[in-house]
Parts: structure tokens; C-alpha cells; sequence
């Protein structure tokens, strides 16, 4: 059995235990936020009978020194702090974002980084191509200071450059196309992968706090390239 082969059949199989642990997952965060609503329901139960019993001891306490009466306070229960404050822990840890176990991770960023790095440009391609993209996309940066460095801290290296000829390769393979979420959905399928940033698939650190300038900026980058591109490929037409 080939490699092609064997790998068809592993696919399949993820694709069944992941299609039934996603319904299983989902089931279980339904039952779970059911039973949310419903704790903060008995909450506020428990809330108004204790409101209501706080009210009638201090009804019982005027009536009983107004008259010189006996009267033996009911004490409001109270949840121990403590008691709440571990369970919420608790819950907010399985809450937190998962990865994966493994090195899957690594391999697939080890994977990523040949890809990022074989030559779809010739060097002074790429070096016209940096150039036209830091005078379209980083003067709009957040990233870009008034003397012209850049002071983005998330990468050490900008992920423009980094992954630009994954990008290249992105938009040769799609052409043009009239909707931006095309570029968006093969970046995160081809690009987001194997990038250092990302905690999970459905998570990146940079990219929630603004500081993926690829995310941010992919627009501006996409019409880069695009132009760029089109102006080579008319200028090796009209050589031959």
C-alpha cells in the first residue's frame, strides 16, 4: 500500500472520530450552558428568599423591641465564598482553549517553513516586492514609527516578509478574486497553520490584539501582490 494510499485511509478515519467528538463536544457545552442557566435561576431563587428573610427578621426585630418581645432571629444562609471561587476555577479551566497533544504542531510548522521558503520569486523579485509593500502597507501600519523602524513585538520577524511567498503562491493559484474572505480562508488554511503565534486554530494571541500585520493588513497586501504580479508577468510578455 502506498504512502498516498495509507494516508487516504488515516484521513477517513480522523475524519469519522472528529466529525463524532465534535457532536460529542457540542452536546456536552449545550448541556452545560443549560445547566448554567439554570444555576443562575436557582441563584436568583435563593437570592429573593433571602431578601425575604432578611426583610421579615427585620420586621421581627423592630416589632420584638418596639413591644419588649422575644424573638429568635432565623439566620440567611450564606454560600461560602471560597466554595464558589474553586468551582469557578475549576470550570474556567476546562473552559480554556485546547491544543494539540503531540507534534503534530511542530511538524506542521516545520512543513509550513519549506513551503514559506521555496523561491516563487527570483531574489530580485522579492526584493521589488518588499520594497513595493513597505510603501503601500507599512506606513498604515500601528506597528510603523515616525522614523520609519518598526517596532512590531509579537514576531520576530514581520509575517509580510516572513510568509511572503506563501502569499505569492496564494494569489497565483487564485487569481483575481472579487471577495476578500477567498484570501482570508487560504491564509488560514495554508499560512495560520504552522505560525508561531496561533495557541489553537480558533485562537492567535497576535492576531486578537491587532498585531498580525498579515491579518490586519491583508487587503493592502493581496492588491500589492496582485499588482505586482500583473506588471511582471506584462513586462516578461512583452520581452519575448
Amino acid at each position: 500500500m502506498s504512502e498516498t494510499t495509507q494516508a487516504k485511509a488515516r484521513l477517513n478515519e480522523i475524519q469519522k472520530e472528529a466529525n463524532a467528538l465534535q457532536k460529542e463536544a457540542t452536546s456536552s457545552f449545550e448541556q452545560l450552558m443549560a445547566m448554567a442557566e439554570r444555576a443562575v435561576e436557582i441563584a436568583k431563587l435563593a437570592r429573593k428568599s433571602r431578601i425575604r428573610l432578611e426583610t421579615l427578621n427585620a420586621e421581627a426585630l423592630y416589632l420584638s423591641l418596639s413591644e419588649g418581645l422575644e424573638w429568635n432571629e432565623v439566620d440567611t444562609p450564606e454560600s461560602p465564598p471560597e466554595n464558589l471561587d474553586r468551582i469557578w476555577k475549576s470550570l474556567r479551566a476546562e473552559l480554556l482553549p485546547v491544543t494539540a497533544q503531540g507534534d503534530w504542531l511542530e511538524k506542521i510548522r516545520n512543513l509550513e517553513k519549506d513551503r514559506s521558503e521555496k523561491p516563487f520569486l527570483t531574489p530580485e523579485e522579492r526584493e521589488a516586492l518588499e520594497l513595493r509593500l513597505k510603501e503601500n502597507v507599512c506606513p498604515i501600519c500601528v506597528s510603523f514609527s515616525l522614523d520609519g523602524s518598526c517596532t512590531l513585538e509579537a514576531f520576530e520577524t514581520c509575517p509580510i516578509t516572513h510568509y511572503l511567498n506563501r502569499m505569492v503562491a496564494i494569489v497565483e493559484e487564485l487569481g483575481h478574486r472579487p471577495w476578500m474572505e477567498d484570501y482570508f480562508e487560504r491564509m488560514y488554511r495554508d499560512v495560520c497553520p504552522g505560525c508561531s503565534g496561533r495557541v489553537d486554530k480558533n485562537y492567535c494571541p497576535p492576531r486578537e490584539d491587532g498585531e498580525c500585520s498579515l491579518f490586519t493588513y491583508l487587503p493592502s497586501v493581496i492588491r500589492t501582490i496582485e499588482e505586482f504580479m500583473k506588471e511582471r508577468d506584462q513586462a516578461q510578455s512583452s520581452s519575448m
